[in-house]
């Protein structure tokens, strides 16, 4: 009997492990703002993105007040991992795929109105994915150290 208990366990251990890295994973926005409150030009990157509408779920879209330390950290990431000029300092700054928008001029709205277009047709990862990867996923190796750990309190409990 304790070898089809430690199985089980051991399965649904894995099982949600799994479950969790994925959903990390797929909880990623497509669209990333930085805006700043009263920004006029912002207003109107955001009406670019509503008039999207179905197209474009809010789910998919992460807005960043720059005027918030930790969105300015974000930003700070994402300007070296896209290789941007980091004296541009201009609102709104999206990023969309491997595309990045700054400003808001029609042009701008054209060019992130088709970059979406493209993302949605070819899947593209989201741009927070750059910064996640640079960094050490501690998250990740603690839960594949609990994995490994839990597996070989089983496996001595079995052979014991």
């Amino acid at each position: 009997m304790p070898t089809r208990w430690g199985s089980r366990l051991l399965f649904g251990l894995v099982f949600c492990a799994a479950l969790g890295l994925a959903g990390r994973a797929q909880g990623l926005p497509v669209v990333v703002v930085f805006y700043e409150p009263g920004c006029p030009d912002c207003a109107r990157i955001d009406e670019v993105l509503e008039a999207l509408g179905p197209d474009l779920p809010e789910a998919a879209v992460r807005r960043y007040d720059i005027s918030e330390r930790a969105s300015t950290r974000i930003l700070r990431r994402l300007i070296a991992a896209y290789g941007i000029d980091e004296a541009t300092g201009v609102v709104p700054i999206v990023f969309v795929g491997d595309t990045v928008v700054i400003g808001a001029d029609r042009s701008q709205e054209l060019r992130l109105t088709d970059a979406i277009s493209r993302c949605a047709r070819a899947q593209c990862p989201s741009p927070l994915a750059r910064i996640e990867l640079s960094a050490f996923p501690w998250r990740d190796a603690a839960r594949l150290a609990l994995l490994v750990g839990l597996v070989a309190l089983l496996a001595l409990l079995q052979f014991s």
